[in-house]
Order: C-alpha cells, then structure tokens, then sequence
C-alpha cells in the first residue's frame, strides 16, 4: 500500500511538473534523466587542432580535455556544479571515457585521482563533481579511483573571474598529499576535473603530486574553451 502511494504520488508529481532538460530546456521523460539524449549527441569533442595550441601546464606529461565548452556543455556543467545534479557527473564521466584519444591507451596502469574541493565547499555542495566524473569514467575503463590522495588545504576564491595570472596566485599551495598513500611503482596518475582553462589547478596539483614522488601524471578534463 505504502509503495503504491509512493508510485501514485510521484506519477503526480510528473504529470504537474515534468521534468525539463538542463541543456535544451524542452520536457523530457523521467527516465531519461536530466538531459536529454539530443543535447547528449550535440556535445563536440574537443578539437585535436586546439589541443596543440594549449600549453601543458607545467608537472603534467599530458592533458586531454574531452568536450568543447560552449553554450550547451557550460548549461550542463552549471546544473552539474550548482543544482544538485551529481548523476550529471557519472553520466559525463561514462560518455567521456568513449572520447579519449588512442594515445590514453598509452598510459597503463593508472588511477584517477579527482581534483579535490576544499572541505568547506565540498559541504556546501555535498559532493565533488570531479570524483563523480572520475567515477564515471572507473565505470567504463575499469581503473580504481582514489579519492584520498590529493587533499586541497586552501580555499581559494573561485576562478572564474580572474585572469591567467591571478589563477595561479590563487592556486599556490592550493593542495597537499596525503602521506598515508604511498607511490605506487609504474602507476600513473591521471588527474581529473570539470574544466581545464589556464591549467593553474592542474598545474598546482602536479606539482605537489611530483613533489611527493608520482612519476608520470596526465590530466583529463571534461570540456575546455578555444
């Protein structure tokens, strides 16, 4: 009885407030999520002509961003980050592993390591939407994810309205390791998060990362800006 009250009232709950896709804005079913299979299929991989325009920043081998960021992907990546959408971040993380280039085949054994929010954030936001990205991607390439590892000590300001140069002041001393995860001998670390614009929080992250001990360290972002 108890469960057909719940089906009743939840089938209400559709039926007076459909569920609307955070990318397109359009009624979509239940099921479906919180995007649709349509804004799913228009996300565009990110240009490998861009990609050899960035600069790596500096103490990784290697970064690949997945997706373009434009209007669709930033429309996702906010409901991800500010909604309370968390399952965006598996579903962005299983749909990226399928972008990677070949070269990622290169880099065995590995571990994904997300980049880490700092304690006060993480409650405000309940969780970190790098780790379900990596998790994500762990569904699919069957790599462990560790989320131990990097452990950010300080809060900074968000990034988003500073330029290159102050990214990375903001960023300095940003994290720290943890001492109870010992390296482990030929395993590669790839480095995970949402954005990669100026590489500050890669960079940052690298750095302590190599400091520790980690040899070879890759990043691999959802989306990143031309």
């Amino acid at each position: 009885m108890i469960r057909f009250i719940k089906d009743f009232l939840n089938g209400l709950s559709s039926f007076f407030f459909p569920p609307i896709c955070k990318g397109c804005e359009r009624r979509i079913e239940p099921e479906a999520g919180v995007v649709c299979a349509e804004c799913w299929r228009k996300l565009q991989p990110f240009p490998a002509v861009e990609l050899r325009a960035k600069t790596i920043p500096e103490g990784l081998d290697a970064i690949w961003p997945v997706f373009l960021f434009d209007d669709l992907f930033q429309k996702i990546v906010h409901a991800l980050k500010y909604q309370g959408n968390i399952s965006l971040g598996y579903e962005l993380g299983r749909r990226m592993a399928g972008h990677l280039p070949s070269d990622f085949q290169e880099y065995q054994p590995v571990i994904f390591v997300p980049v880490s929010l700092y304690p006060v954030k993480l409650r405000e936001r309940g969780y970190n939407q790098a780790e379900a990205i990596a998790r994500g991607l762990a569904e699919i390439i069957a790599a462990p994810v560790e989320t131990r590892l990097l452990k950010r000590v300080k809060n900074t300001t968000t990034q988003t309205k500073l330029n290159a140069e102050e990214r990375q002041v903001n960023m300095q001393a940003a994290f720290s390791v943890n001492e109870k995860c010992d390296p482990v001998q030929g395993t590669i670390v790839v480095l995970v998060d949402d954005v990669f614009t100026t590489g500050a929080t890669l960079g940052s992250a690298a750095g302590i990362l190599r400091q520790a001990g980690y040899g070879k360290i890759i990043a691999v972002t959802a989306a990143a800006p031309i």
